[in-house]
């Protein structure tokens, strides 16, 4: 889930491929990857989602040609905006 707004703002850039958000509530900083940016934007329009889901969409997007290490991938970037608090992870019910 992405963290509440405005406490976290982004700013990205004509090329999508890199951006920073700057969380209001202590005045950090981070620059943000293609990746991590693809994943805060799927969250933001599309809501709370498992990494599965996320996976799953964004090989799709792919076209089915999703590089082998995309799902840790996927996990080492959830995990270090969790670290950042630019996104929440949900208990599983």
């Amino acid at each position: 889930m992405l963290a509440p707004r405005p406490a976290v703002l982004l700013r990205t850039w004509d090329d999508d491929a890199s951006g920073i958000a700057y969380d209001d509530r202590n005045g950090d900083t981070f620059v943000l990857g293609p990746l991590a940016l693809e994943l805060i934007t799927m969250l933001h329009e599309g809501g709370a989602r498992a990494p599965e889901a996320l996976l799953a969409e964004l090989a799709r997007g792919l076209g089915g040609q999703a590089p082998a290490t995309l799902a840790a991938d996927i996990e080492a970037e959830l995990a270090r905006l969790s670290e950042r608090g630019l996104v929440l992870s949900l208990p599983s019910t």
